[in-house]
């Protein structure tokens, strides 16, 4: 029995939901699951996937060689396959990637090292044209050793380059179907044309693999998403409900009779919830706090969130909020970016909108991580507190004279606690002669910033949903120069050095030099304002079992194929 039915199990007498029954006859077990991103696309490891809620509603549809458990550390499933370190003469850190035999897409293709194959090309960098989240860990791999259609791998990485967080590769979301890009392409398989750099048909490989998995509300055709998990998604419908249901081609514990609805922003219920409406119909609630004004309790449900998870607060998280700047527009100037810093009332955002949480000082580690109270004690205290008149100052100095300048402020909307935010943010920025607008907007993104705004909110890895992970390497790339989640633009070669470094070092005696003098140099650079750890909401009523709060980027949906509704 694997970690999701172990916890699962110990659960199964908390009563931690409510029943919605369907309209249709027989009537039909359904669970109403509502998350804060966007679902846009399939694709979770693109850029606009991974930072929206594709996360958090898709991980146990495309699962991979480990997930992240309600703590956010990675652990091993064992029902797509094994891994091993092989020895090697070159010194090389060498992984052996054992598929299950039985493992298969719902469309009767069997899981082949072909997928491996394909996600190492996507996320390595070396090839145009992949519009993925990060090359973290994977740019590191010399290469994927792969005979098309077989059931092993071997990956290799580079002299020198032991990525310490290799088990999280090849995890939720990254084995795409290689057939669906194959039938695409015209081709036999992506292995000939990716071990060969052919760039014409790579650049076919890219494009599908990029673009082809677009999911859009009512017109979603699940023949072209096959599924490799324990659910499958059945529809998407016009009010943009994303339907799950039980994969029959699932070999390992099935998922369940009955149907789970996943509510993402924007859908019917998701405005409802915005209006004031619907909390009756939630079953199980995944948000930012204070995304809809009031937080919605599920029907049957406590007014106090899930239990908390390893010994963290209920409402707390993996992801530390913070404000991403534009690399361009009128915070290219470092000095001006400070000068925005310093009109900042951090200890009043997280006092009003933390919900408990203390400022963050750190701008790559997580808040549960062994170095992070040291690092918070040691940077940040000069933009602890709003101090006006010296931000006034020093935007004169930078613009040469005229201190005043305008800033605009987005985040996806709508969300209420952080309209609030940039409302206290522009009460305080006033006095220094910066006027902050707030230019949220539904349609908002990555793409957004140094565009239609120059400073953005999100949360660690720059995401609008869940984000974060106990080991937090992949997010440190957000300051990564070329990384594409360095949204912002930012670059300094010194840290994308440090970064590389950072990545496979272990020891924390020898993690603490190289994470100081990173956060020296972002903090003089000002590439984000960390804020506070981000506070989630999550909530289930009183007749949904099994669910455990995720806090991570998979968010509560960690183990949702566990979910049940009870019988009375």
């Amino acid at each position: 029995m694997d970690t999701r039915a172990i916890i699962g199990a110990a659960l199964a007498a908390v009563s931690v939901g409510s029943l919605l029954v369907a309209c249709s006859e027989p009537a039909e077990p359904t669970i109403n699951y509502v998350v804060d991103g966007t679902v846009t696309t399939y694709n979770t490891e693109t850029l606009s996937g991974s930072t929206g809620g594709a996360g958090m509603a898709l991980s146990r549809v495309l699962p991979g060689f480990s997930y992240l458990g309600p703590d956010g550390r990675v652990i091993a499933d064992t029902d797509i396959g094994a891994t091993a370190v092989e020895p090697a003469e070159s010194g090389a850190l060498t992984i052996r990637y054992d598929i299950n035999p039985r493992a298969v897409y719902s469309d009767g293709v069997p899981l082949t090292c072909d997928a491996l194959v394909l996600a190492w090309a996507a996320h390595s960098g070396r090839f145009e044209g992949f519009d993925v989240i990060s090359t973290a860990g994977y740019r590191d791999v010399e290469r994927v050793d792969c005979r098309p259609g077989a059931k092993t791998a071997t990956v290799t990485f580079k002299r020198g380059r032991s990525y310490r967080d290799w088990r999280a590769l090849f995890g939720p979301g990254t084995l795409l179907p290689p057939q669906v890009v194959t039938r695409g392409a015209g081709i036999a398989d992506v292995v000939g044309p990716i071990s060969r750099t052919d760039r014409r048909v790579l650049a076919d490989i890219a494009r599908i693999w990029s673009t082809g998995w677009t999911m859009v509300p009512g017109e979603f055709d699940p023949e072209g998403y096959p599924s490799l998990g324990p659910l499958r998604v059945d529809e998407y419908t016009d009010n943009g409900g994303l339907v799950l249901r039980a994969n029959d081609r699932w070999w390992g514990q099935p998922a369940g009779d009955r149907r789970i609805i996943l509510w993402p922003r924007h859908s019917a219920l998701a405005e409802d919830l915005s209006e004031g409406e619907g909390t009756n119909t939630v079953d199980v609630l995944d948000i930012a706090a204070g995304t809809y004004g009031v937080d919605p309790v599920p029907r049957g449900a406590q007014s106090v969130p899930t239990a908390p998870t390893a010994g963290l607060a209920p409402m707390s998280s993996l992801g530390v909020e913070r404000l991403v700047m534009a690399g361009s527009g009128v915070l290219a100037n470092p000095a001006m970016r400070r000068a925005f810093a310093a009109c900042i009332p951090r200890d009043g955002l997280a006092r009003e909108f933390g919900r408990g949480a203390p400022v963050s000082n750190n701008h790559i580690l997580g808040p549960d991580e062994l170095l992070t109270g040291t690092i918070d004690a040691e940077f940040g205290r000069d933009y602890l507190r709003a101090d006006p008149v010296r931000a006034g100052n020093e935007a004169r100095d930078a613009r040469r004279g005229d201190g005043a300048l305008t800033i605009r402020v987005g985040y996806l909307a709508p969300d209420s606690r952080r309209a609030q935010m940039v409302a206290a943010m522009a009460a305080s920025c006033q006095g220094a002669g910066i006027t902050v607008t707030d230019v949220a907007s539904d349609s908002i993104g990555p793409a957004s910033l140094g565009g239609e705004a120059d400073a953005l909110i999100t949360a660690s890895g720059n995401g609008f949903a869940a984000t974060g992970a106990a080991d937090p390497t992949r997010d440190t790339y957000a300051f990564h120069g070329g990384d594409p989640s360095n949204i912002g633009g930012y670059q300094n070669a010194r840290v994308s050095a440090l970064i590389d470094q950072l990545a496979v070092t272990v020891p924390a005696a020898d993690r603490l030099p190289l994470v100081r003098e990173i956060e020296s140099l972002l903090w003089r650079d000002m590439p984000a304002l960390p804020l506070f750890t981000s506070p989630r909401t999550r909530r289930a009523g009183d007749n949904v079992v099994h669910v455990v709060s995720g806090l991570s980027r998979s968010g509560t949906g960690w183990n949702i194929d566990r979910w049940m509704v009870s019988t009375p």
